[in-house]
């Protein structure tokens, strides 16, 4: 873990928000130097903590207008899910798909054009042979969506 110091959490703060800000505009709002910014941007890249930066895309605008959670129970608990992990990296569809505890295997987050989009998709995701029960929940509305991780200091060791 990289210490942290109230300049850097200001940097990580502000660029979250806004990854696209010039150094100008990020020196003066955490009020460095344009130098001393820059070389702080610079270290955090290449400490892992700014892994990169990207467009945020409004899925509505993209005539993506379902969003859906699946639960995916593994037969088994398969771990050479070969297929199922080809198709989790092939499916533009499938945002994100992460390994949990409790009552599935895998948790995806998916956006779709509409319902029969995503009829299709869990179709394609039941062809599966190692996926032995599939739960979906639709997204009515979001109450919070961000990117944004709390950044907060690191203890002082003593």
């Amino acid at each position: 873990m990289t210490a942290l110091d109230s300049y850097d959490i200001r940097i990580l703060e502000a660029l979250q928000v806004q990854g696209d800000m010039t150094m100008s505009d990020l020196s003066e709002r955490v009020h460095l130097s344009h130098s001393q910014c820059s070389r702080r941007v610079k270290h955090l890249r290449e400490t892992g903590l700014i892994r990169g930066f990207a467009a945020i895309l409004d899925p509505a605008k993209l005539g993506l207008q379902l969003k859906a959670y699946i639960t995916v129970t593994l037969k088994l608990n398969s771990q050479a899910a070969t297929e199922f992990r080809a198709l989790i990296r092939d499916t533009a569809e499938i945002l994100e798909c992460t390994m949990v505890t409790g009552d599935g295997d895998f948790l995806l987050k998916v956006h779709t054009r509409d319902l029969p989009h995503f009829r299709d998709l869990l179709s394609q995701l039941a062809q599966v042979d190692v996926v032995a029960s599939m739960r979906s929940v639709i997204v009515i509305d979001d109450l919070k969506n961000t990117s944004a991780l709390p950044v907060y200091p690191q203890p002082v060791a003593r």
